[in-house]
């Protein structure tokens, strides 16, 4: 574990526990948002082969934007996370998962208790990757399935990456697009505290050495995300077409990490 995690970890529980009355209008209510995470959702049911799981746990659950959903797939689901304030907020919203405060590296749940373990876009804010994954197998049961659903690839604004560019131009072509209106700002707190961006093999070999099986791997999400009409149109059609050709083609080039594994 790194020797700041004590540090960047107060870091990040301070700033979510401050914001929390925000959290939903910044990170899932917009359009953008709810696209993505209904084709995480259906990727998610892919995975699992829409077999039903007893017990399921959604890791850094925020206000249960995940959570709430797994309630149609799970019989049983938890939430653990570490901001109190975010919560308070999902317990409110959902009284009928098991939601619990606390961090990923010291898990309060026996050994092979779950049938599913799921982290939706949030492993970057944990600085504890190794050890996130060593306490997720600890607590999945034999054959339990481990699932990531997006996480910040270091390759995709690297030089060599095509992507990059396509990002880079479809960035310019909005802006020109947009150059007589003018330009939301965005406010101060709205930016998050520093994260982690992972390259796909060391995540591999992260899972590898654990001991997990690694059953699909991949990228997604080459575009940068506009609320723009136009673009919300064909976003979700995008996304699939990426899915069955590009991701194929450029498995490790995408802008977002997302796979199943075993235990």
């Amino acid at each position: 574990m790194q020797e700041n995690y004590q540090q960047k970890k107060q870091v990040q529980q301070a700033y979510y526990n401050s914001t929390a009355a925000k959290y939903d209008a910044w990170h899932t209510e917009t359009e953008s948002a709810k696209i993505v995470d209904a084709w995480n959702f259906a990727n998610l049911k892919k995975f699992i082969k829409n077999n039903k799981i007893h017990k399921s746990l959604d890791v850094a659950c925020g206000t249960g934007r995940l959570t709430s959903s797994l309630l149609q797939v799970s019989e049983e689901v938890y939430g653990i996370d570490l901001s109190e304030e975010v919560l308070n907020i999902a317990k409110q919203k959902y009284p009928q998962v098991n939601f619990t405060l606390g961090e990923v590296v010291s898990l309060p749940y026996q050994d092979n208790f779950f049938d599913l373990v799921i982290i939706n876009g949030s492993l970057h804010h944990f600085f504890a990757m190794n050890e996130s994954f060593q306490e997720i197998y600890r607590v999945l049961k034999p054959e339990g399935k481990f699932i990531v659903l997006g996480e910040p690839n270091a390759y995709y604004h690297k030089w060599f990456n095509p992507f990059f560019y396509l990002w880079i131009l479809v960035r310019i072509i909005t802006r020109i697009l947009n150059i007589f209106k003018a330009q939301k700002t965005v406010p101060p707190e709205m930016i998050e505290p520093d994260a982690e961006v992972f390259m796909p093999n060391q995540m591999k070999q992260a899972l590898i050495k654990t001991g997990f099986k690694i059953e699909k791997f991949y990228t997604y999400d080459y575009l940068p995300r506009t609320e723009a009409k136009g673009f919300l149109k064909i976003y979700a059609s995008y996304l699939k077409f990426e899915h069955k050709l590009t991701t194929k083609i450029f498995p490790n080039l995408g802008s977002a990490i997302q796979f199943l594994a075993k235990k």
